[in-house]
């Protein structure tokens, strides 16, 4: 793969694409369409993927190449929303991603990649769409995609659909992902609402003494079905208030300072990778001279 400098110069543009924490998941109940209502708190995080992307003007070919081999073309979800973004137009695509954000460790990273091709293909190809229309038209791609879009920390309900900006301050965060990925299907086809989930009060601030005790209702159901998960979570719980992210795979604590963050990455366990990062408030894509043209839905 050209490194970043060769693809400037040949005419892509690169857009940021963050990773994603869920500071607490609750299940609410289950829908006619078999998916979940859930309750969560989602903060953007400065891990993030590299995209690049070029309209082409003279075809409609959608081209696509990603850093990670385990990625096929044809299930990724950036590819599917240049090809809905890109529908009934007579322009195509050349999309390259270097990948950062772990696989399957329900920090959103397919997710977000999604969301950052719709944002750029709708900026560089001159659409205008305002980002209501853009999370309303791109919906069925994934529950996530509307909070990338949006951009904003946010208390999420729904399927993930239904935002409330929530103000949170930069945390420092240790985030360990064990070398597994988590099938997001299977973890909710296995998990059992035991009765009626009582919704909790929409935050507009995150505060620690209340939110810190929410946990994550999946987490369970993970560490039975995968013993190197329930390990990590008793280990990064002798420094901390450990939660899983997500489905899983990914646990994090926040840290109080990052010579604490330090001295964990240094110690942590040999078959998991360990990410420093930081709490983010504003997507990158709405830091540049996009800031501007950012239309209110």
């Amino acid at each position: 793969m050209k490194g970043a400098h060769e693809l400037l110069k040949a005419g892509y543009t690169k857009f940021l694409a963050p990773a994603k924490l869920n500071l607490f998941l609750k299940i609410i109940n289950k829908r006619k369409d078999g998916y979940h209502n859930l309750q969560s708190i989602f903060q953007l995080i400065d891990l993030q993927d590299e995209v690049f992307i070029k309209i082409r003007y003279e075809d409609t070919q959608i081209n696509i190449k990603n850093s990670s081999l385990l990625i096929k073309p044809e299930n990724d979800l950036a590819f599917k929303a240049a090809e809905l973004m890109l529908e009934d137009r007579q322009l195509g695509a050349d999309i390259i991603i270097n990948k950062k954000i772990p696989i399957g460790a329900g920090l959103g990273g397919g997710s977000s990649n999604a969301a950052t091709v719709i944002m750029a293909i709708n900026k560089l190809g001159k659409f205008n769409f305002s980002n209501t229309e853009l999370i309303k038209s791109n919906l069925q791609l994934g529950a996530d995609i509307p909070f990338f879009i949006n951009g904003t920390n946010a208390w999420v309900e729904g399927i993930g659909e239904l935002l409330y900006d929530i103000k949170i301050s930069n945390y420092i965060y240790i985030v360990m992902v064990p070398n597994l990925s988590i099938n997001t299907k299977k973890i909710f086809s296995g998990f059992k609402l035991t009765n009626s989930s009582i919704p909790l009060k929409i935050a507009s601030s995150y505060k620690a003494v209340d939110h810190d005790f929410f946990k994550n209702d999946l987490e369970e159901t993970v560490i039975k079905k995968y013993i190197k998960m329930a390990d990590l979570l008793k280990w990064m719980r002798c420094f901390g208030n450990a939660k899983m992210s997500g489905t899983g795979s990914s646990i994090f604590i926040r840290a109080k300072n990052l010579k604490m963050a330090e001295l964990i990455k240094k110690n942590k366990p040999r078959n998991a990778n360990c990410f420093i990062v930081k709490g983010l408030s504003v997507h990158p894509f709405y830091l540049t001279d996009q800031l501007g043209s950012r239309q209110a839905g």
